[in-house]
């Protein structure tokens, strides 16, 4: 069982989940006389994303679960790049939540993102070949790169709120594959 895979996609499904609940609307004016509540969500989901995320990529790194020679070396440090990736650009959105900062510059690693995850798609799906647990992470990672390509757009004025909320809720259920069967918790599909 690879346990820091599934610590570090419990952490992007609370970062997900929280987000779009945030981007909906929910909770989303201040208690009473209370802080904003996207501090709340920068504190509790997505910087708590970050954390996970960068555990779980360092470990694969540096723990080598699967190894450190053929595919399975590739498979290992694909899979910490894209968690590192997302660890980075949830800690970046974390402080500009609690900061109360300009969202835009975040947007725009989002964007640079969107195109790394297909890059690293295009890798998968041309180097590791389309069996059918490839083909359930590529799926995975295009709601990811949908998820990105929304947030840039949401940060830009060119996409609302709620569609990206919408974006973020499809990436959480995606992310129930990569906790579930990437972490170990189930057999892997064939």
């Amino acid at each position: 069982m690879l346990a820091p895979i599934t610590l570090g996609m419990v952490g992007l499904q609370i970062a997900l989940f929280v987000n779009a609940l945030a981007l909906f609307g929910v909770d989303g004016e201040p208690a009473e006389g209370g802080p904003n509540p996207a501090i709340s969500v920068g504190m509790g989901a997505s910087l708590m994303a970050a954390i996970s995320l960068l555990f779980m990529a360092f470990f694969l790194l540096i723990g080598t679960p699967f190894g450190t020679e053929g595919i399975a070396a590739e498979i290992q440090i694909m899979f910490s790049a894209i968690s590192v990736m997302y660890g980075f650009l949830f800690l970046g959105f974390g402080f500009v939540q609690i900061k109360g900062w300009d969202v835009r510059p975040i947007g725009n690693v989002a964007l640079v993102a969107a195109i790394m995850q297909i890059l690293e798609i295009l890798v998968i799906a041309f180097r590791w070949g389309l069996s059918f647990g490839n083909i359930l992470t590529e799926i995975v990672l295009i709601l990811y790169v949908l998820a990105l390509l929304g947030f840039w757009r949401t940060t830009h004025g060119k996409q609302s709120p709620k569609v990206q909320g919408w974006l973020l809720i499809l990436a959480w259920l995606g992310t129930f594959y990569f906790m579930f069967w990437s972490g170990g918790l189930l057999p892997a599909p064939p």
